[in-house]
């Protein structure tokens, strides 16, 4: 077994052992703050949380098995490409289901004798548009052949993610628990989203279009990547504190 596999091995393992764990977290949780699939239809319909949480956990497992189990025949890229479909898939079901169930448990109680208040969906447009022209060019250097195929699959499937995710913030619900809530996190989720995808094209800009940054390029490139990130956690906190998840 040569250096790389065992690195790519003991990567998977890594990754893979934590993902189960959250998975596992995950299936168990009882509803304690922070800890399971949290959106609006769960924090609101118990069933519908019990539900996602189930759906949410074992496709988290199994994303964390097969990445350990795959870890021996597949390449770095093909790795990121399994965990980032296992995830994206986990998400995308875990949604549906908690939709499902809370809608199902709204039909089984009595009609109210008067019209509620409709919950407005949070306008997310320009930073769905902003990320669309992200991934264009991205697709545009994917295209000349200026990104390599395991780039191309690593990170196009990352900015794709990243747009699946702002365009579910959008879904009335995901980010609003009731009519008060005017949409705050969903719209600062949405824009740390946004920021991580422009880094993301950036940085495959830089690289496509040959600059040489040098040591102190890369070291000063890391530190604005490390800055932009955190910027755009600190944004999605401070959404969750302000719109009253805390």
């Amino acid at each position: 077994m040569g250096g790389y596999e065992l690195l790519r091995i003991l990567w998977a393992a890594f990754i893979g052992l934590g993902i189960i764990a959250a998975g596992v977290l995950t299936l168990t949780s009882k509803g304690e703050p922070g800890i399971g699939f949290r959106i609006g239809y769960t924090y609101i319909s118990e069933r519908a949380r019990r539900k996602a949480n189930r759906v949410s956990g074992i496709g988290t497992i199994l994303t964390g098995v097969f990445l350990i189990i795959l870890s021996p025949f597949l390449t770095f890229a093909w790795l990121a490409v399994v965990l980032l479909l296992g995830l994206g898939t986990t998400i995308f079901l875990a949604y549906l289901t908690a939709k499902r169930e809370y809608e199902l448990e709204e039909l089984s109680k009595e009609v109210p004798k008067g019209p509620g208040r409709k919950i407005e969906p949070p306008d997310l447009k320009v930073y769905i548009g902003l990320q669309a022209v992200f991934l264009g060019i991205f697709a545009l250097f994917s295209t000349t052949g200026s990104v390599s195929k395991e780039t191309t699959l690593i990170l196009g499937g990352a900015l794709l993610l990243l747009l699946a995710l702002t365009v579910l913030a959008s879904r009335p619900l995901v980010f609003q628990l009731a009519p008060g809530f005017s949409g705050i996190m969903a719209r600062k989720f949405a824009r740390a989203l946004t920021i991580v995808s422009g880094l993301i094209t950036a940085e495959v800009a830089l690289a496509a279009l040959g600059y040489e940054l040098g040591p102190l390029g890369i070291v000063f490139l890391l530190i604005i990547s490390l800055g932009v990130i955190f910027y755009a956690a600190f944004t999605a906190l401070t959404g969750a504190y302000e719109e009253g998840y805390y």
